[in-house]
């Protein structure tokens, strides 16, 4: 079995559907002193060019895949694998395992400090199962629909993305914790305040 990263207190996997706002919630917990890793941001990082990942997403999917500076575009690569399920497993099958490598190491060096790792698509990668403690952040799909099309993507583009997730019902299910991320967000602050202390002094006993 992988080794599991949560094996020291308070280490915990932030996931949860699309525009669901992990971000601004996993931003709460930096501020409070979390060391949080966002898969993300290493996704970014990795499409840079010159990365190894950014060189084989180029070489599966071509070169109408790069933005004027040589990096890989995720939105002209979502365009390619949304709705498409085959070419969407084929980029997942050379990124997430990568992405996965650095995101272990960057939590294994931590020393003194909750962490908070933001895995978008841990119940998909199957990632989830590393982590003693997975939190979803939550809303409704009304809501998530709104969110999205804020970004500027259309009915038919906002289908295709929500549809290449689990349901955020089932993530929901399986999840140790809930954020439920649709009204104000000082109601939003009020659960996490509450669940981070919750979890301190389970992690305390």
């Amino acid at each position: 079995m992988t080794p599991n990263v949560s094996s020291r207190p308070l280490h915990v996997c932030l996931t949860g559907g699309i525009a669901t706002g992990k971000s601004r919630v996993a931003r709460w917990f930096t501020d409070r002193g979390w060391t949080t890793i966002c898969a993300d941001e290493i996704v970014h990082e990795f499409y840079r060019p010159g990365q190894p990942v950014a060189a084989a997403v180029t070489k599966e999917f071509g070169a109408e895949v790069l933005a004027a500076d040589g990096s890989v575009d995720r939105a002209r690569l979502g365009r390619i694998v949304f709705g498409d399920r085959a070419r969407l497993a084929r980029l997942n099958a050379l990124v997430h395992p990568p992405v996965r490598e650095a995101w272990r190491a960057r939590a294994a060096a931590v020393e003194g400090r909750p962490v908070m790792v933001i895995v978008p698509l841990a119940y998909e990668a199957e990632a989830a199962e590393e982590f003693a403690r997975v939190w979803v952040v939550a809303c409704s799909a009304r809501t998530q629909k709104a969110r999205l099309e804020e970004r500027g993507l259309n009915r038919e583009d906002v289908a295709k993305r929500v549809a290449a997730q689990l349901p955020l019902q089932t993530k929901m299910d399986r999840a140790d914790r809930v954020v439920w991320n649709d009204g104000p967000w000082k109601t939003t602050v009020e659960q996490i305040a509450r669940i981070e202390r919750e979890e301190r002094r389970e992690a305390a006993r």
